[in-house]
């Protein structure tokens, strides 16, 4: 009897432990969500004298919007100094960065518009697809993958993703200056709450 009830038992916290991981993803009611706030951490690759360092950054002020009737994800981020800026010990690189590579007093946001090609409730996994404008310039295909999970104010939802854009796509010239050169590719990792538009 004890071997039976036992065979039961872990049947059971099998049968919930399966649920549960099905159960991941948020189910998302609403058609029309909002970005409440959203940050984006960017980080370039710098090789000097043979090693490479990481150059991190920040950029504060995202908004966008998402359409799940109509499949649409669309956000646009603020790269002017105040609100995109690299930390540590490369802080001194921000005047330069903004006035000779991305000339933000020209180009002051970033834009991505695109396609939500599949949103899987059981896992939180969505994938969308569409054109991201830095700089000017606009680059068709750019795919995003990414997961959403309840947000942790439980009024919402949080969509984390990473995904890495090409300097050169962008017509954004790559320092290479006589003691160091910075790659020209950037990885960027997105973190947006989502609430609803209404």
């Amino acid at each position: 009897m004890k071997t039976q009830n036992k065979f039961f038992g872990i049947v059971s916290l099998l049968g919930f432990l399966a649920y549960g991981s099905l159960s991941a993803g948020p189910t998302i009611a609403e058609s029309k969500l909002k970005v409440e706030s959203g940050k984006m951490l960017f980080t370039l690759v710098k090789t000097m004298a043979g090693t490479d360092s990481k150059m991190v950054g920040l950029a504060k002020q995202v908004s966008g919007n998402v359409d799940m009737k109509a499949k649409t994800f669309d956000f646009t981020m603020d790269i002017t100094l105040d609100s995109f800026a690299l930390d540590g010990q490369y802080k001194f690189a921000n005047d330069r960065m903004h006035e000779t590579y991305l000339e933000s007093a020209k180009f002051a946001t970033a834009n991505y518009k695109g396609t939500i090609l599949s949103y899987d409730p059981a896992t939180g996994k969505a994938k969308v697809s569409g054109k991201m404008t830095i700089h000017g310039t606009t680059k068709d295909n750019v795919e995003i993958e990414g997961v959403v999970t309840p947000s942790e104010s439980g009024s919402g939802y949080l969509l984390t993703a990473g995904f890495k854009v090409n300097l050169n796509d962008y017509k954004i010239a790559v320092p290479d200056i006589k003691l160091a050169k910075v790659s020209e590719i950037v990885e960027l990792k997105i973190k947006l709450e989502l609430k609803s538009a209404k």
